[in-house]
């Protein structure tokens, strides 16, 4: 089953409840270390109280049998001995209640799902209102965390809800309760259950504790630092309350406070490793950073493990900007835990700063499959945007945000309604609430981009009409595309496409594609430069090999193969923006500019000549027109929609059909049809999907195991953006008209050499 929730969320939370004993009586706290913790929930049987001196033979002798035979012989016990002593039926009936229990827990091992929550529900109503403590802690209260950690939530939440009659006014068997409503994170439940305990027992430090465990999970922090801090004056020795004020008055800014509470714990347990965390990485935050690193050093050197202390300050050297420091120690931290989501969060954080955006997007996509919330969808985004896959970024923005009225709206983990200007603001809570970090190793430029990008896919999307999409669509890609890092020319580029497919009007899509052809050679020099050129020729490849397990990986194109890649779809762009405006002659000198430079044969080159051609033929030129038609057909993927539209140009041209069959190939079947051409007045700006050259998805067969380390998530994949590469003669920049020279070469281009020296053309393999 996937988890839906961090492993570290769970083992705090159970660190908790187990806190929740600190103020009980002796007698309480002697049952609590006999009892089994929360997460080991196989049910114990109830033996015979020693002290019970009413206890039978009879009974005696059932205890031996299996639970299905006892549960009928203690059946007929109660029926029989009516008139027996409250105390003896009271044993029997806690004995039957035991017996359902340990049935229901053999039934779920054997995989009778439905058996052993029948077993449990009977185990809990047949449970007397008078029952013993050990009883009620031991087995009863037991049952939903049991059906819980099997996969079965919703029966757990129903068991929950029978125990908790069964609980009534009872403070400490109210704080069980509240301790499974934490491990499931129902805020809500946990809040209520801990409240209740709270007006019953406003002296025990544990009711306390366990409203300030609900409130954190609910993201309201101060009022989880006010309750911690009431438990801590009622129990002024609690380890447990003292180092979770600690910790939220660190989330929440206050280092001194929190700095003054952890040297406290330690004068009192100088092997709290949590405290010793906390104290180092508050020194970090007090900008006592000398001090803070002697201190790392000594806890590292005696306790190597310290998995809060490597993640903690992984993040802090990330949001330093110092990747190589935070890089050591994340790798260190996921070593030691790697589904620890906001381990991998610290390393890819690590990883970006050391310009390794796709090797951050590998850890993140590992993280997933233990997490899910807000902050992990805008870190990938962040990975994805920083490679220029913006499409894919927008996806993942899209699947926990929304955007309204310039409001960020989510729901932190997935259950808590939030809403904020900047996604720094939105997302801080779930930051503070998991690791106590302030503040966040992201930017400002960052996250305003990311705002943008996520206005701007909201505006172009399929949801929208046209003419909204080209009222909002403009104003939200200058947001999106605001900046002067080397990225903003992919980004004019992603825009350009974007409003020209949504309808946006000549004149903003030209604006966006002038912008980005003047920081296209900056551009070129970002290390992702390959990735974001070919971005949407990846994306099918790249959906694929993750659904997989894997991302894809590139082999190294030219840069001024690039370079021609990106003027010539600029060209592109623009050719067909101006031809859609009705100014088919400078549509023409745009698109022979974009076909003069791309790769010959890609499938770039073929886009701009079918526009090329639409042009042509709007222009009057129709034996022209014909020549561009026939090159941007691809004999190999045949299309009838494009091939119609070439005949009736042919005969236009021809008078007749004498030899067309011959020039265009076979005729389309339904097995090697692609999708449908547009007509030309409806064709796309963007190159068709690279379905035809797709790549093997497989995983490295040499990574580990998920549940050891991350695998090393990646393929060798190539992209055939030619069958040859522009020679330095046709590398003309894109507002250069093409030369004769040029057009006498484009007869021999296929026979030039590769893109790339020894590889297939870079040719996809599937």
């Amino acid at each position: 089953m996937k988890q839906t929730k961090s492993i570290a969320s769970l083992c705090s939370l159970f660190l908790l409840w187990c806190a929740l004993a600190d103020t009980a009586s002796a007698q309480r706290r002697q049952r609590q270390k006999q009892a089994k913790p929360a997460d080991e929930t196989s049910t114990a049987e109830v033996s015979p109280n020693a002290s019970d001196k009413t206890q039978t033979v009879e009974l005696d002798a059932v205890l031996a049998l299996p639970p299905a035979e006892r549960i009928e012989r203690l059946k007929a016990y109660v029926k029989t001995h009516q008139q027996a002593p409250a105390a003896e039926r009271t044993r029997a009936m806690e004995l039957l209640v035991s017996a359902h229990a340990a049935l229901g827990d053999d039934k779920l091992k054997a995989d009778d799902i439905k058996g052993g929550i029948a077993e449990f529900r009977r185990a809990i109503a047949a449970a007397p209102a008078d029952m013993a403590d050990k009883l009620f802690f031991e087995v009863v209260a037991q049952l939903p965390a049991n059906l819980f950690l099997r996969g079965q939530s919703a029966a757990a939440v129903a068991a929950a809800r029978s125990v908790e009659a069964k609980a009534k006014d009872d403070p400490k068997r109210l704080l069980a309760l509240a301790s499974f409503y934490l491990m499931v994170e129902q805020e809500q439940e946990a809040t209520r259950i801990a409240e209740r305990a709270v007006r019953l027992a406003p002296e025990m430090g544990a009711a306390h504790q366990a409203l300030g465990a609900a409130h954190r999970i609910g993201f309201r922090l101060d009022e989880a630092a006010q309750e911690f801090a009431r438990a801590l004056e009622l129990e002024p020795q609690s380890a447990t309350a003292r180092r979770s004020l600690a910790d939220l008055r660190r989330a929440t800014g206050k280092a001194e406070e929190a700095l003054k509470l952890y040297r406290e714990q330690l004068t009192t347990d100088a092997k709290d490793k949590a405290a010793r965390a906390g104290l180092v990485l508050s020194l970090f935050d007090l900008g006592k950073r000398e001090e803070a690193e002697r201190e790392m050093q000594s806890t590292t050197e005696a306790e190597a493990q310290n998995l809060p202390l490597l993640v903690g300050a992984a993040y802090w050297y990330a949001a330093q900007g110092e990747g190589a420091r935070a890089l050591e120690l994340a790798q260190r931290a996921v070593s030691l835990e790697p589904r620890y989501t906001w381990a991998q969060i610290a390393f890819a954080r690590a990883l970006i700063a050391q310009q390794r955006p796709l090797d951050a997007e590998r850890a993140l996509r590992f993280a997933l499959q233990y997490g899910r919330f807000p902050t992990l969808d805008y870190e990938l985004a962040t990975v994805l945007a920083a490679v220029g896959l913006y499409e894919e970024a927008a996806t993942e923005l899209a699947r926990s945000f929304i955007l309204k009225n310039d409001q960020l709206e989510t729901r932190l983990a997935g259950r808590v309604a939030a809403t904020a200007t900047t996604f720094t603001e939105l997302l801080a809570p779930e930051r503070r609430a998991s690791i106590f970090q302030p503040g966040a190793a992201d930017t400002d430029g960052n996250a305003a981009m990311l705002k943008g990008l996520l206005a701007f896919h909201s505006a172009t999307s399929e949801a929208n009409t046209k003419g909204a999409a080209a009222t909002t669509a403009p104003v939200a890609a200058k947001e999106f595309t605001a900046g002067s890092d080397a990225m903003r020319a992919f980004r004019h580029l992603y825009a350009a496409s974007r409003l020209l497919q949504s309808g946006a009007s000549a004149q903003t899509v030209l604006d966006e594609v002038e912008a980005a052809a003047s920081g296209v050679e900056a551009g070129l020099d970002a290390p992702s430069a390959t990735v974001a050129v070919l971005a949407d020729e990846l994306r099918t490849l790249r959906m694929r090999a993750i659904a997989a397990g894997a991302t894809p990986a590139l082999p190294d194109v030219p840069r001024r193969t690039l370079s021609n890649i990106v003027r010539g779809r600029l060209e592109d762009i623009a050719g067909y923006a101006l031809f859609k405006d009705g100014k088919a002659e400078e549509a023409v000198t745009r698109l022979r500019r974009g076909a003069s430079v791309l790769p010959e044969n890609s499938l770039w080159w073929r886009t701009t000549q079918w526009h090329l051609g639409a042009a042509l033929d709007a222009s009057g030129n129709p034996a022209e027109a014909l020549t561009a038609y026939f090159k941007g057909y691809d004999r190999r993927s045949p299309d009838p929609a494009q091939r119609a539209i070439i005949e009736v140009v042919y005969r236009k041209v021809n008078g007749s059909l004498d030899g067309f069959a011959e020039r265009i190939g076979a005729v389309p079947t339904s097995s090697t049809n692609r999708a449908s051409a547009d007509s030309p007045t409806q064709k796309s700006a963007a190159p068709p999907t690279v379905s035809d050259t797709t790549n093997s998805t497989e995983s490295d067969p040499n990574a580990a195991s998920p549940a050891t380390s991350p695998p090393s998530l990646s393929t060798t994949a190539t992209v055939t953006i030619g069958e040859t590469t522009p020679t330095p003669g046709n590398e003309a920049s894109a507002t250069e008209q093409p030369t004769e020279e040029a057009e006498k070469n484009s007869s021999t281009k296929r026979k030039r050499k590769a893109v790339r020296p020894g590889a297939d053309k870079l040719r996809r393999n599937h």
